[in-house]
């Protein structure tokens, strides 16, 4: 038997024994704390640094850790095997906190939910039904007759008129009907356009009738708790998705899902995160779980191969196509989500390897496939997904953003966390420049997210201290570093909160020009394609929880978004979440989906011949062409 040791980790005061030669990345795993590691702990990005404070290990010497670093300790954790017992600090800047939203952002899309989920919007015609039937009636009493033809019969007068069920449930029928002499509730379950009885219960809880549903993101996933007899909503939670200690993107995940137990191993992470989510609700909600009979799911292709536990090998080889594009309704344990034992899964399918469900339920949640106006989604992640059109034509698109707006790839990057830098401004002061910050939640900087490197990025151009290519100029003070890597002092050590400086350096620049550049060379080939102008779109939806925070018109003025009014753009937040919970409410919804997925047009931007020119000229700031910006000529 191999022999284990122990690692403590400070300042959580949480140890766990793994065997000998792990390395310490794995082992932070194991006692459920997260590092942060964009490479999947091939020891490329350097983000996942640790202080060693003591015991015995063996690393692997490598570039991403300076000599200074290396005498104060700190070591890359995927790089570092024990070899004895051990004691670590996990760096402030290296932790990924449990839950990724502040409070505020809870509140925020808890409202949205609750507005957009009025029953209004669609009937309430959820996954699961429940009818409660009087035994004593002539539709089930003990006439001649079978049992499941009585009951078949009874709830043909709730237009359900094609019942099946399972062996399972039928040999539990004729026990709960003679047992019970007053009443019994039947579950039925909608499966591609057939009704199953799945579940029949003794007395009335037709009350105790629940649903989830369910955005599994790259990196967050987030479930929503209904009453499924009345369509409320009863709590929201989040938490980052245990897949990025694999790889933080996409093709990481399916390049260790090729490998032998990858794709095991990849699905219980997903299914373990989905299944702490649960439970979280139903413990915050008082909720029974053997109550919760159904699921849906929304995500991009990757992640629900990954979550039915279908190899997704083919998604990034040509011709990429994923296994289906509607996956059937199954039983919830048969992937081992932890629900009622007859609950069902089902999730909202997707138009191409790239366009997944989370589009399709982007669609759905803002109605865009239902106007007759001109309307543009856009969700901008590690891929910039982008929906154009209308009631009568969709077109979309995935271009590869790369993840240096989710805080991967730059120096100092990190994701929508308490700490994050999330607004900057620059001003002149006494003859002095002073960069002033706002971090999420309040709390001292330490790294920058997504809109703030937008914001960032902003008051540098306007302030002439990058030029349009995004190279620093000599008209700052505060331009440090050498010849090879100039970089732009954002923080001082003793202003920030882990006593290091925060940086822009100009390697960080190049990697958000060409994410920006991605996003918008996508914008303008859908445009293209489409045939119609930028001035023709009435809306703009940003979703997503980037853009929960995003300044437009940061956002306008680095060139990431178009020059137009500002009040024709609509933050919508997790258009992913909202979609599912449609999905989970109503059979409309469902059919809609559906509907959605066949009007929608992939526009491949690979075998787009216009693509990479669109992309060049989008690599300046705003553009090249300022005829684009007429707002930024000046």
């Amino acid at each position: 038997m191999m022999k284990e040791v122990k690692v403590s980790f400070h300042p959580d005061g949480v140890s766990v024994l793994v065997p000998v030669g792990t390395d310490l990345l794995t082992a932070a795993l194991k006692a459920g704390l997260f590092l942060s590691s964009s490479c999947g702990g091939k020891g490329v990005c350097g983000r996942c640094r640790i202080k060693v404070i003591r015991g015995d290990i063996e690393g692997e010497s490598t570039g991403k850790i300076s000599p200074e670093e290396k005498k104060a300790g700190i070591c890359l954790a995927c790089r570092t095997l024990v070899r004895g017992d051990v004691e670590v600090e996990i760096l402030p800047q290296t932790r990924v906190s449990a839950r990724p939203q502040v409070e505020i952002l809870e509140r925020k899309q808890g409202e949205e939910a609750e507005k957009v989920f009025s029953l209004s919007t669609f009937p309430l015609l959820p996954l699961t039904r429940k009818f409660v039937i009087s035994v004593s009636s002539s539709a089930v009493g003990r006439q001649p007759g079978s049992d499941f033809g009585r009951m078949e019969s009874f709830l043909k007068t709730y237009d359900i008129n094609h019942l099946s069920v399972s062996l399972s449930t039928l040999r539990y029928l004729p026990l709960v009907l003679q047992e019970n002499k007053n009443t019994i509730t039947v579950t039925v379950a909608e499966k591609e356009g057939v009704e199953e009885a799945i579940l029949i219960e003794s007395g009335d809880t037709s009350l105790s009738h629940f649903g989830v549903a369910v955005d599994i993101g790259t990196t967050t996933v987030s479930a929503s708790l209904f009453h499924l007899g009345t369509g409320e909503l009863l709590g929201t939670e989040m938490a980052f998705n245990r897949q990025i200690s694999f790889g933080e993107d996409i093709i990481s995940r399916i390049i260790l899902a090729e490998k032998s137990e990858g794709l095991e191993k990849l699905h219980h992470a997903v299914v373990d995160t989905v299944n702490e989510l649960v439970k979280a609700l139903i413990e915050s909600c008082g909720v029974n779980l053997t109550d919760v009979l159904a699921m849906a799911c929304s995500g991009n292709m990757t992640m629900i191969h990954l979550l039915l536990k279908i190899n997704p090998s083919f998604l990034r080889r040509e011709p990429y196509i994923p296994t289906s594009n509607f996956f059937p309704v199954i039983n919830a344990a048969e992937v081992g989500i932890r629900i009622n034992p007859a609950g069902i899964l089902a999730t909202v399918g997707g138009v191409s390897s790239y366009v997944g469900g989370d589009i399709t339920a982007g669609v759905l949640a803002t109605g865009l496939a239902t106007k007759s106006s001109l309307a543009l989604l856009v969700d901008i992640g590690t891929n910039g997904e982008m929906v154009l059109g209308n009631k009568n034509w969709l077109l979309c698109c995935s271009a590869s953003a790369g993840p240096a707006f989710e805080g991967s790839g730059v120096k100092d990057g990190m994701r929508a966390v308490p700490g994050a830098i999330d607004s900057v401004e620059i001003i002149q002061e006494g003859g002095k420049e002073k960069v002033l910050v706002e971090t999420i939640g309040g709390k001292p900087p330490v790294g920058i997210c997504g809109s703030g490197y937008m914001a960032l990025m902003a008051a540098l151009f306007k302030h002439g201290i990058i030029d349009r290519a995004g190279r620093f100029t000599e008209k700052s003070g505060r331009i440090c570093g050498n010849s090879e890597e100039k970089a732009y002092l954002v923080v001082e050590p003793e202003f920030s909160g882990h006593g290091q400086p925060i940086v822009l350096t100009q390697l960080d620049i190049e990697n958000l020009l060409r994410a920006k550049a991605a996003v918008f060379a996508g914008l303008a080939c859908l445009i293209r394609r489409a045939g119609v102008s930028l001035n023709d779109i009435e809306t703009i939806y940003i979703g997503g929880g980037f853009g929960t925070r995003m300044n437009t018109r940061s956002a306008i003025e680095i060139g990431l978004l178009p020059d137009l009014p500002e009040n024709r753009f609509r933050f919508v937040g997790n258009t992913s979440l909202q979609g599912a919970c449609y999905f989970l409410l109503s059979r409309y919804a469902r059919q809609l989906s559906r509907e959605i997925v066949n009007l929608m047009t992939p526009l491949e931007l690979s075998l787009d011949s216009g693509y990479m020119e669109e992309y060049l000229r989008a690599l300046f700031i705003p553009h090249t062409d300022l005829n684009l910006f007429p707002s930024l000529r000046k």
